[in-house]
């Protein structure tokens, strides 16, 4: 049986067509109000036409909470007695100025107009957005531009005047209405102020923290999925071992998500979150409930085979037969990807000599770490890079002996593996390691082999004796020396970050969000950049990085490992998640950030805590912040300040425009993936960006 979940429980009852002919008039029935319908613009909507026809005239955008559906006006002779009101058909035509020019006539020039719509206190046009969002039940939402200096007293003419003219609405309930939502803190400030008079007149008033706080569940990302479902806990997911035929119910969110066919969180996320950046950037469906119980409907099919279907606002599920799942699965596969590199390059380069073309050596997330620092210098970690190079020659210096096998087959069981398991990649290991070998032969030996391809478990287990392989290996003395002292000479006694830099992460397509690690190295014995940075090598053959690259069908012998060294971040009081595009509502321009306190992780939070969600957009005075969600470890008020909100703005907006000219893209339709720092700076707070990448839409 089929089970078919809505966000929106009216949709069946949504009724009515856009006509899309020109120049005809219709009178209601009544018979004493006519409106004008035709395919650019309509003056009204009768009782008969309900939600379909505006949505048929509508923008249509995907945003955090589901699909948006946006229909654009015009007022002309606002300030007169009998001003008219043009619903603009906004499928085809997106912009104010340009249908007042085009359809209206309007002579003024694009300044004029939009100085005299948008600036000016007294108001001869008003223009708005009417927005209806798929998740929220029968409610649609009249907002302005952020910079729109449109009084209170003005937005109450404007809800009536557009309340009047669409007949489906419901003038009195608290649903099916029209409310009115201040697009910033500006405008909510506002509203706040003459909350009694809204009251008093009818004006239905939502911030978007209000609104959006109670919605069931979220699909947070689309797509068909077929596999097992595997109803687990994230403790339990520490240990289990799970694969690309498998979704996961998950009671609580894990640190990490490794490789499955699709996800299912109690938890509420954030667009942000690892697990939803991993689900995008594999294309696999994306549910969280929100905090909400699970359905019944749901945890009965745990641990059968299903075919699930996430849409923007609703999924369904069903039990499947292994048959139909076996022909989804081999249709899906992706032909074989051989990632290119350039080996020539054998230096420790500093960012100030690389640039964007340096990836093919040093892979993208340390080029564009050099770009960043090249644009804001005192906003963003200076350092080196440690190219392709030495990971590769690394593979042909190493050898694997039979000492290394056994040391191997004793830290197998420490880490709680079975005893059958630890012996079978024992025997791997002595069988391929015969004579010496050297790390590259060994290890594409074993990725070769059928039981490791077939076997999850063995699989998981042999390559974690590759780690280890990594980790118990010494590096050539003369590149340890020369690393060592690069570091002192740059850094002096400070603790520096070694971060990997693939050839395949941080691309525009895939950008391998969590795949590979870090590590903290200092001036200490034993704990020198010579000793970690193998550590950072060894991380190209984790378990999850292996199934990710085998999803992709990326041949992992191109895999190459270059290093992004530069100073720590100690004295974090905050940290965060940029995407340069306002994701949250694409109506308004701005961008969209993720913050929380501290050092505690935004996409990996480990005791289920939420970070801030706000849009940063532009206003007449600076900036203004749109918050859907306060952290939880700030419940009631911004972690940023007003002062480092607009700084953040401007940092980033200058990194947006420099990147768009290097990537080759429209900046107002590009977006950027950033992570910020919020530091101590002596007594004061500083604002630093230490990481930028292509967001995956």
């Amino acid at each position: 049986m089929k089970t078919r979940f809505f966000l929106l429980a009216s949709l069946a009852l949504i009724l009515g067509a856009c006509s899309n002919v020109d120049s005809i008039t219709s009178e209601s029935e009544e018979g004493t109000i006519s409106f004008v319908q035709n395919g650019d613009e309509w003056t009204g909507f009768y009782e008969s036409d309900s939600y379909q026809a505006f949505r048929n005239m509508a923008y249509k955008s995907d945003v955090e909470i589901g699909t948006s559906y946006l229909v654009k006006f015009i007022i002309t002779d606002f300030d007169k007695n009998d001003p008219e009101v043009h619903f603009m058909n906004t499928a085809k035509h997106q912009l104010h100025y340009e249908f007042a020019r085009d359809i209206l006539n309007d002579q003024r020039t694009r300044s004029e107009y939009e100085k005299e719509t948008y600036q000016d206190a007294e108001k001869n046009t008003a223009a708005g957005t009417l927005v209806y969002y798929s998740t929220i039940d029968s409610l649609i939402g009249l907002t302005f531009f952020a910079t729109d200096k449109i009084s209170p007293e003005q937005v109450a003419k404007v809800y009536s005047l557009i309340q009047d003219r669409m007949l489906f609405l419901d003038k009195k309930s608290n649903k099916n209405r029209l409310f009115y939502m201040p697009a910033g803190s500006e405008a909510e400030k506002a509203a706040a102020d003459y909350a009694k008079t809204f009251e008093s007149q009818g004006v239905l008033v939502y911030t978007h923290a209000k609104l959006f706080g109670n919605i069931p569940f979220q699909i947070m990302n689309k797509g068909t999925a077929y596999g097992t479902i595997r109803k687990m806990t994230a403790r339990q997911l520490d240990t289990a071992i799970v694969s690309m035929h498998d979704i996961l119910v998950l009671e609580t969110l894990p640190a990490e998500i490794p490789l499955v066919a699709a996800s299912i969180s109690k938890d509420a996320q954030t667009s942000l979150s690892h697990v939803n950046l991993a689900a995008k950037a594999r294309k696999t469906p994306n549910i969280a409930f929100n905090g909400h119980d699970f359905p019944d409907s749901l945890l009965a099919l745990n641990g059968k085979l299903v075919k699930l279907v996430a849409t923007t606002d609703s999924y369904t599920i069903e039990e499947t037969t292994i048959e139909e799942a076996k022909k989804y699965w081999e249709k899906n596969a992706r032909k074989e990807m051989k990632l290119t590199y350039d080996l020539s390059d054998s230096g420790l380069t500093e960012f100030k000599e690389l640039g964007f073309n340096s990836a093919k050596s040093v892979g993208v997330k340390v080029a564009n770490l050099a770009e960043l620092h090249k644009v804001i210098p005192d906003n963003s970690p200076n350092g080196f890079g440690v190219p392709f190079y030495h990971y590769s020659n690394f593979l042909n210096y190493s050898t694997i002996t039979k000492d290394m096998c056994e040391d191997s087959y004793t830290d197998c069981g420490k880490e709680g593996r079975s005893d059958e398991i630890c012996k079978q990649v024992h025997d791997i290991c002595a069988e391929t390691s015969k004579n010496g070998t050297s790390l590259r032969n060994y290890i594409s030996a074993i990725i070769k082999r059928d039981d490791f391809t077939v076997d999850a478990r063995l699989r998981e287990a042999t390559l974690d004796n590759i780690i280890y392989m990594f980790k118990h290996s010494p590096v050539e003395k003369a590149f340890g020396e020369a690393l060592d002292a690069k570091v002192y000479k740059m850094f002096g006694e400070a603790s520096v970050r070694l971060r990997s830099s693939t050839n395949s992460e941080d691309l525009a397509d895939f950008n391998g969000a969590g795949l590979y690690e870090s590590y903290k190295a200092t001036r200490k014995a034993g704990d020198l950049p010579s000793d970690e940075i193998p550590k950072v090598w060894a991380s190209v053959w984790t378990y999850k990085a292996f199934e990710e690259r085998t999803l992709w069908n990326i041949d992992h012998m191109s895999v190459q490992m270059a290093v992004a060294v530069h100073k720590g971040f100690p004295d974090e009081l905050a940290n965060g998640v940029i995407i340069t595009q306002n994701i949250a509502d694409p109506s308004v321009a701005g961008i969209y950030v993720n913050a929380q306190v501290g050092e505690l992780s935004i996409t990996n939070p480990e005791g289920g805590e939420r970070p801030e969600k706000f849009s940063i957009i532009p206003s007449a005075n600076g900036v203004q912040s749109v918050v859907t969600q306060y952290s939880t470890l700030s419940p009631s008020s911004s972690i940023l300040t007003e002062k480092e909100t607009l700084e953040l703005y401007r940092l980033v907006m200058k990194a947006q425009y420099y990147f768009s000219d290097l990537y080759k893209k429209n900046p107002d339709s590009f977006a950027l993936d950033l992570e910020f720092k919020l530091m101590k700076d002596g007594s004061g707070r500083k604002l630093f960006l230490k990481q930028i990448r292509p967001y995956i839409m």
